[in-house]
């Protein structure tokens, strides 16, 4: 420590215990001020504590360069109280009253002693060397700059190398001399975990989150389990985005309800997020997920009650459009004329050619788990029957086998009945404009206020296709009826005989007399009934977890005493805000008037007035944070199907996950810095060369 010859003479003179207590002061402050920069500087790699450095047999030789090139450092300052129990100190020392203590005879001694000068040249000789880099290990470290350089280099266009094809779906194909090395691989589980540690940061960032989790077998028939996690992310430029990441692929064992809450919970674990930060959870419709018992949304919500459970709701539409087509014999009759048309074609490779030679868009099969499956199907027939008649026929001709030939006769006779022509056009419509809402429910970035809005306007079109679609879709079909030459008229069916009493007089074996009539109410009006009865029924989930927050999607509609009951009942089921959020929702319904939800989140915050509506900027961001479909998971799975091919079936799960998060987070990948991991390869390899 530091003072003035002045400061001295007052306590040598016993100076008053003011003075000192201000020069104690001062060279704390002084202490303070000095480290405080070193520290800024990052100049203070070790503790100028010495209780805190090892001994001296122990010290490693950086820790003496350290202290050989920046010199001797006094010991942390005071405060030091005046009481007598505490003056056992260093600094303590220079302040004491009396001087008979023999210190200056000690020291003299000490400083003019064999050990001590031979130490002090000793540090003198060492601190020159360094300072000049003549060293004894100086020409060592300078070759292990010069390969850490190189090594540098190299991994620089390894890691681009692997980016590379990672990216694209490509297999490394690399080869080690030593077979079975365990560094094989470092590099890419580098790559991997700098971007799950970056999305991770990402989600710990914006604190809530949600999870998505789908299945599905790889080609080695392992189910694998794909792991999503949805989060409401700000950047540096205080813009709100959703953000919906990838984590890994996990291989699954057990898929039941516990087996698959285990699985998630462990993927959780290992990334360091807490499932009470949980806010949503979406997956498919099977009873092992959405099961109110044993399902995982139920397991889930024991150990995070704030975790809502919302259906896929593109898996949910496809659903109702299954149960739909199952609803009447019509249907039943209709879509497997479909799939006969696709299989007579499809088995053999020159009615395929001949095919393609009348149509433009090639027939599609059916499939009750693809989301547009059954649009494709219909879509190709809708607008190319005139080709596809073309084709029966000339296969009637051509074709030299009895069983082809009258499968194309009964398919020539089925597609141009009136049924079927009507049946085309009815499913095309609701198909269409399910699929239009499907699809923008796949978004990544879709947030719930507009599912909501999606939803409804499908039940508005449902209901108004009810009245005024079968009148249309007959137009339609006489019109292309008249146009191939066939009957515009339904069909006479005989109705089933029925039991006769003896004072019954009516006729048994009579003819409908009003077969129009009777399709439009024993399959139009059933089709549509089912998929407007199955819409209220699926959807049930969403529409509570939207009445939960009827203040964020409702608030334009909404007078004052209804957002304050509503977000009153929400402010009474959840932990994340205080009450005082009513006070806020008034004055911010004002001032977010016609914003969409992530609109008005990012309003607020980059307007900064986050800190003046704390409460409901919390509320908006676990409202998007509620997850709504899990295409994001399905997918993945495209990309499961692009790394782990028929060749390479025998990847192990980690490579199959350290692939995938590169390839489908690539856009984190690209925008990570590499230094560290560049400095921690180079260092190791450098350690190994011969001098």
């Amino acid at each position: 420590m530091s003072f003035r010859y002045d400061d001295k003479e007052k306590l040598e003179q016993g100076g008053a215990d003011d003075d000192e207590e201000e020069l104690e002061q001062r060279g704390a402050d002084e202490g303070e001020e000095q480290g405080g920069a070193e520290e800024r500087a990052g100049t203070r790699p070790y503790s100028e504590d010495p209780s805190e450095w090892p001994s001296p047999h122990e010290m490693g030789d950086s820790l003496r360069q350290y202290m050989v090139e920046n010199g001797p450092r006094k010991c942390p300052d005071g405060p030091y109280p005046r009481s007598d129990k505490s003056k056992r100190c260093f600094s303590k020392l220079l302040y004491s009253k009396t001087t008979n203590k023999c210190l200056s005879k000690t020291l003299k001694h000490h400083e003019t002693s064999s050990y001590h000068i031979n130490a002090y040249l000793m540090w003198k000789e060492l601190a020159s060397r360094l300072h000049l880099g003549k060293t004894i290990d100086s020409e060592l470290q300078r070759a292990m700059a010069a390969e850490k350089a190189h090594w540098r280099s190299v991994l620089t266009r390894v890691i681009d190398c692997i980016l590379f094809l990672a990216e694209r779906n490509l297999p490394l194909r690399g080869k080690n001399a030593q077979l079975g090395n365990p560094k094989n691989g470092n590099v890419l589980d580098s790559i991997s975990e700098c971007v799950l540690g970056q999305i991770c940061a990402q989600i710990k960032a914006s604190k809530y989150c949600a999870v998505e989790l789908d299945c599905t077998p790889d080609i080695s028939k392992q189910e694998q389990a794909s792991v999503i996690i949805r989060y409401v992310h700000t950047d540096e430029k205080k813009k709100v985005t959703i953000n919906e990441s990838f984590v890994g692929f996990t291989a699954v064992k057990d898929t039941t309800g516990k087996g698959l809450t285990d699985t998630l919970t462990g993927v959780l674990d290992s990334l360091g997020l807490d499932l009470a930060n949980c806010r949503g959870q979406s997956y498919d419709n099977g009873s092992n997920m959405r099961g109110i018992h044993k399902g995982v949304q139920a397991l889930i919500q024991q150990r995070s009650p704030e975790a809502l459970f919302i259906p896929c709701c593109s898996h949910s539409l496809n659903l109702l459009l299954c149960d739909a087509a199952s609803s009447n014999r019509e249907c039943l009759t209709f879509f497997g004329t479909l799939q006969r048309l696709y299989t007579i074609f499809s088995s053999s490779v020159k009615r395929w050619d001949i095919l393609t030679e009348y149509v433009d868009i090639t027939l599609r099969p059916l499939s009750d788990t693809r989301w547009e499956a059954k649009l494709e199907s219909v879509k190709a027939v809708r607008f190319q029957l005139g080709g596809i008649l073309d084709v029966l026929e000339k296969l009637e001709e051509v074709a030299g086998d009895s069983k082809i030939v009258s499968e194309a006769k009964s398919l020539s006779d089925e597609i141009v009945s009136m049924e079927f022509l009507v049946c085309l056009m009815v499913w095309y419509d609701l198909l269409s404009e399910i699929n239009f809402a499907s699809k923008a429910l796949q978004a990544a970035d879709v947030s719930m206020d507009t599912v909501i809005r999606l939803i409804d306007s499908l039940k508005e079109f449902l209901l108004k296709y009810r009245e005024e679609g079968f009148q249309k879709s007959l137009d339609i079909a006489s019109r292309i009826a008249i146009e191939m030459d066939a009957s515009p008229e339904f069909k006479e069916r005989r109705l089933r005989k029925q039991k006769r009493f003896p004072d019954d007089n009516s006729c048994t074996g009579h003819h409908e007399k009003e077969p129009e009539r009777h399709f439009r109410c024993m399959v139009f009006n059933v089709i549509v009934d089912t998929v407007l009865q199955e819409l209220s029924d699926r959807f049930s989930n969403l529409q509570l977890v939207s009445e939960k927050f009827k203040f964020i999607t409702k608030m334009e509609h909404m007078t004052k005493a209804e957002l304050e009951e509503s977000v009153t009942r929400y402010a009474l089921t959840t932990c994340d805000v205080s009450r005082d959020i009513i006070q806020e929702i008034y004055p911010a319904s004002r001032l977010l008037k016609g914003y969409k939800a992530v609109e008005k989140l990012n309003f607020l915050i980059q307007e900064n007035l986050d800190l003046m509506f704390p409460n409901l900027t919390v509320a908006l961001r676990v409202f998007l944070t509620m997850p709504l479909t899990v295409a994001s998971a399905e997918r993945s799975f495209s990309k499961l199907k692009l790394i782990k091919t028929y060749l390479r079936s025998s990847m192990s799960n980690d490579r199959l996950t350290q692939l995938a998060v590169i390839s489908i987070e690539n856009s984190v990948a690209r925008s990570i810095s590499f230094d560290a991991i560049l400095d921690k390869w180079a260092s190791a390899m450098a350690r190994h060369v011969t001098i």
